[in-house]
């Protein structure tokens, strides 16, 4: 999440975010808007045959088909350079790991793509997870981890607790920082 804030390091190091999911234009445009992400690129993958498929992040048990949570950085000859798969839709990588690898490809800086959307998106967004949500949404997992992680006896149980309470303070500290550009996109 926090490499939503970090799009001039993204886009110095010659890279673009591209995001992926099963929903259609209209929901894709009402992300963009409601998270005020100017730049980055929403594409509609229903079904999954362009892109989630072929990147093996399909899911086509789970409501129907989903996109599975993932972050796949690929170079400019189409060589997969880093991926993580998350094991569930809250899990996270850490974001140091993603921006090592994007320095180490070496490429020249990009400009700094603006996206816009040729559809209408209905004022009530229906069904999309609303930005006054996000952060109680965050805390009470961060918090439920710590509750959980407490509770466990194994030690690979309480990492895996641990890990989804750090993606949780990793993405509410990102909203501190990225909060003020949520909506004006």
């Amino acid at each position: 999440m926090r490499l939503a804030t970090q799009y001039d390091r993204i886009h110095g190091a010659g890279a673009e975010i591209i995001a992926i999911s099963v929903d259609d234009d209209v929901r894709q445009a009402g992300m963009a808007q409601r998270w005020g992400l100017p730049s980055t690129r929403f594409v509609s993958d229903p079904g999954g045959e362009r892109f989630l498929r072929p990147l093996g992040l399909f899911d086509p048990e789970e409501r129907n088909g989903i996109g599975l949570t993932a972050l796949v950085l690929i170079d400019t000859d189409g060589v997969e350079r880093y991926r993580y798969a998350g094991r569930d839709f809250a899990d996270r990588t850490g974001d140091d790991d993603v921006l090592a690898s994007l320095d180490n490809l070496g490429l020249p800086p990009i400009e700094a793509p603006r996206r816009t959307y040729d559809v209408e998106v209905p004022d009530d967004l229906r069904g999309y997870f609303r930005t006054e949500n996000i952060v109680p949404y965050f805390r009470g997992n961060m918090y439920g981890a710590l509750a959980i992680g407490w509770r466990l006896d194994d030690t690979a149980s309480r990492a895996i607790a641990k890990e989804h309470r750090t993606m949780s303070m990793s993405i509410l500290d990102a909203l501190d920082e990225w909060g003020p550009n949520i909506g004006s996109g």
